[in-house]
This record gives structure tokens, C-alpha cells and sequence, in this order.
């Protein structure tokens, strides 16, 4: 469930009080900027999204991916007149297959390119396994009064063949977690990176009509369970993250981004069409939450929920996760309206911009009401019915 939300030293570095927020002509012109970190220099091509007071910029490129520069590391800039634009879907596969190791294919849909070096068969299963959720996410969002945009780029999701190429390729972004996290989605790269969950049973698995159901029956094993709700989990946060749901970089409360992914993430790989688990209990975040329960002092809910560190601890993160899923689930199914209000706003919060947690708790009782003590209470009432 982990993604590289947590802040680089570059990132902390660029968490700024005082910005402009460029807009305008402005914000259409193409810039060049030649950008200089770890002794080396790269050239990027894109447009400024955000200008720090200092001279620091956040830029996002042509091909997605949104860099924070700070001002130190910014060797030259330059404007012209031409408009931005993305890079068309079979430029965009170019482009991230010069990131990858030599061997690597693009399985194309709708939405997505899927840049994978493992079997045809695997890469068109995840293709129609996304091209899913993104119709039911839009689907249900929709119904609920959040105006969602198409993203403005494909949206790439890269697949290794086996968990330690994945690893070796992962572990500039996730270091030593890249052993155990079975996939992430990134905020810099735009990208969901994983591997091939059926692993060496895959060989078994060939084109034809029954491809895709043999490997949703691997995948159904009770033990493959977690493995796909992840996958699932990252590319709701990429979905997120492109929709105008929420800004890349934005100061998002982790218990909100977290528990909203786990809203989505359980699988159904039953149906060919749809997505009808969206909403539906999460079993092992359940058992997280109760297993929680005296972890949290009486009144301290809030309090604990804003705080961002938890999510990153070992010794807390299930308690974090299944309290974010389980705060989640009771505000969509008691408070939808106000929860959906809550969230329009947060999906206008700037790139960059550090939101402290009186700032937070006062957004969140502006929507959700001031008397955060019986919220809490009607909380644990609720979800001591849910099973």
C-alpha cells in the first residue's frame, strides 16, 4: 500500500510558505530548463506548474512527470512561444522505455500503456484489470457531484517479469523497501511500477480466450488476494492524481489519500465488465482497525488521524491504514455529501505548499462539523456494526 509520497530531501526542501501560482499565458508557454542534481546535468522540457518566492520551480514535463527544483539546482531557464503539449501515447512509450532495461514491450488501451517485459498475456490482463477500475472510479465519482477531468497524459503502469528485477530497478525510489513492497505508484514519475504477480505459474498460461481467466484464478487464491488489492490500491492513487481529484505534491492528509485507495483497492476479478467492490467491507483493514482500537485515547481521533508519521513507521502502519480505511468508509456511507464537499476542496490545495495540522483539522470541521468528539463517538458506534 506504501507509495513514494514520503518526502525526499529535494521535496522538503521545496515545501514552501510563499509561491506564485503561475497561470495565465504563462503556464501554455514551453520551458527549457536544464536542471543540475547528483553532479549530473539534464535538459527538461515542460511547463512551470509552480515559482517559489526564492526561484525555485516546479516543473512538469512533457512526458508527465512533475519535477521540484530548488532554486540550487537550477542551472538555466528559458521560454518560448510554444504551446504546451503532452507527448502523444507512442511518444510517451518511447520516452519511458529509454528508463527501462532493453527487452521491454507496450500493450496499448484506451487509457493506458502497459510497458512490461513479462508475457503478452500478463500485460493485456492488467490492461483490461485498469481499464476497469478507471471506468468505475470516473463512474463513481461522477454520481456523487465531483467533476472529474481526463487526464492530461496516458497513464503508463510499467510490469517486470520477476520480483527481483523489479527490486533492482525499484530501489532508487524505495530503497530497501523494494524487497517487500509488491508495488508503488509515483508522484515524480506519474508511473505505477510492479511485476507479474503469477510469477512462474505464468508459463503455464497462453493466449486464447481462457488466458485472462486462468490467471484470475491464480490470482484468486486467497493468498493472492493482498498481492492484487495493491496493485489496485496504486493505480486509484494514479487515477487520483490525473483526474483532478487531487494535486500531485499537494499537502493531502495521508489518512484521506490512504483511505480512499483502500476504499477501492478490493478486487473483483469475478466480472468482466464493471467493478462492483468499490465500497464493499475491507476484511483485513476491519481487523487492523479493531486491532487498533486501544491505541487510540478517548477524544484522540483527529489528533492521531492527522499525523502523517504513522503511515511511515513499521510498528504503526497497519493501525494507520485500517484506521484511514475504516474513517473513510463511515464518512463516504453516513456523511457522503459533506465528505464529497470536503474533498472538492481539498483537490484545490497548491502543489509544494506545507498545510500544518490546525490548518487541516479546520478545513476538515468546516464540512464535517466542529464537535469532533461526537463525530468520533458516532464513528466507533458505526463501525462496531460493520462486519
Amino acid at each position: 500500500m506504501l507509495h513514494p509520497r514520503r518526502a525526499s530531501p529535494v521535496l522538503a526542501a521545496m515545501l514552501i510558505a510563499c509561491f506564485v501560482l503561475v497561470s495565465g499565458q504563462a503556464a501554455l508557454a514551453i520551458e527549457h530548463v536544464t536542471m543540475k542534481r547528483d553532479g549530473r546535468e539534464r535538459l527538461l522540457v515542460g511547463k512551470v506548474e509552480v515559482e517559489a518566492a526564492d526561484g525555485g520551480i516546479l516543473l512538469l514535463g512533457v512526458d508527465g512527470q512533475l519535477w521540484p527544483i530548488p532554486k540550487e539546482e537550477l542551472v538555466s531557464r528559458k521560454s518560448d512561444d510554444t504551446p504546451f503539449a503532452p507527448l502523444a501515447a507512442a511518444d510517451l512509450a518511447a520516452a519511458t522505455l529509454k528508463d527501462l532495461p532493453d527487452g521491454f514491450r507496450v500493450h496499448s488501451t484506451k487509457h493506458y500503456l502497459i510497458i512490461y517485459n513479462t508475457s503478452n498475456v500478463y500485460a493485456e490482463w492488467v490492461g483490461a484489470l485498469y481499464e476497469r477500475l478507471y471506468s468505475a472510479f470516473y463512474t463513481f465519482w461522477t454520481h456523487r457531484g465531483i467533476e472529474l477531468k481526463d487526464p492530461e497524459f496516458p497513464l503508463v503502469a510499467v510490469v517486470f517479469d520477476s520480483q527481483s528485477s523489479y527490486a533492482a530497478f525499484s530501489r532508487h525510489e524505495l530503497g530497501e523497501g523494494s524487497l517487500s513492497i509488491i508495488g508503488y505508484y509515483s508522484l515524480q514519475t506519474n508511473r505505477v511500477v510492479m511485476y507479474d504477480l503469477t510469477g512462474s505459474q505464468n508459463d503455464s498460461v497462453t493466449g486464447g480466450k481462457q488466458a485472462a481467466a486462468k490467471i484470475n484464478q491464480i490470482l484468486s487464491r486467497p493468498e493472492a488476494e493482498r498481492n492484487v488489492a495493491t496493485i489496485v490500491h496504486e493505480a486509484t492513487h494514479q487515477l487520483v492524481h490525473n483526474s483532478g481529484f487531487q494535486q500531485r505534491f499537494a499537502d493531502i492528509p495521508f489518512w484521506v489519500s490512504e483511505g480512499l485507495a483502500i476504499y477501492f483497492e478490493t478486487p473483483d476479478l469475478a466480472s468482466a465488465k464493471g467493478w462492483r467492490n468499490i465500497g464493499g467491507v475491507n476484511r483485513v483493514n476491519l481487523l487492523n482497525f479493531r486491532q487498533s482500537l486501544n491505541e487510540i485515547p478517548a477524544g484522540k481521533l483527529m489528533e492521531s488521524m492527522l499525523d502523517d508519521s504513522r503511515f511511515r513507521d513499521p510498528k504503526q502502519a497497519s493501525a494507520a491504514y485500517g484506521q484511514s480505511w475504516a474513517l473513510v468508509y463511515f464518512l463516504m456511507k453516513t456523511r457522503g455529501d459533506k465528505f464529497a464537499v470536503y474533498l472538492k476542496e481539498l483537490s484545490q490545495l497548491t502543489p509544494l505548499v506545507a498545510e500544518g495540522n490546525e490548518e487541516r483539522l479546520k478545513l476538515f470541521t468546516k464540512h464535517l462539523g466542529d464537535d469532533t468528539s461526537k463525530l468520533e463517538a458516532d464513528f466507533m458506534r458505526y463501525m462496531r456494526t460493520v462486519r
